[in-house]
């Protein structure tokens, strides 16, 4: 398949701005108690990480429908988060608790952007 200049910059500025918004949205979530509290580099690694996990699911998943497309690269951009959470210590119960958060918040965020940009990409 020949990739198109324009077709990568919008699935990239696409991804991005996913991943931007749900780092935003996390971030107040994690202001809704001590308990989840967080040092301000998760929220930098989160957006280095997700956007790199999001832009290489995204090569495998581009031809689907935005809603399928959504499910799966939510699964697995908020994994491979998780993932990398527990390996650094967080607690099991956190990690459990905020991987549900972060499918959730991306399975929105995505099938919006990606249902919105599917009608520019040729």
């Amino acid at each position: 398949m020949k990739l198109k200049i324009k077709n990568i910059i919008i699935v990239f500025v696409s991804v991005l701005f996913i991943i931007l918004v749900f780092a935003l949205i996390d971030y107040f979530f994690h202001l809704l108690s001590e308990e989840y509290s967080v040092p301000s580099y998760y929220f930098t690694n989160k957006i280095i990480y997700g956007t790199l996990w999001g832009l290489g699911a995204y090569y495998f998943i581009r031809k689907l429908s935005p809603i399928k497309k959504s499910v799966i690269f939510s699964l697995i951009v908020s994994v491979f988060l998780q993932v990398k959470y527990f390996l650094e210590g967080y607690p099991l119960d956190f990690v459990i608790l905020f991987l549900g958060i972060h499918f959730v918040i991306l399975l929105i965020t995505s099938w919006i952007v990606f249902s919105f940009v599917r009608k520019y990409q040729a």
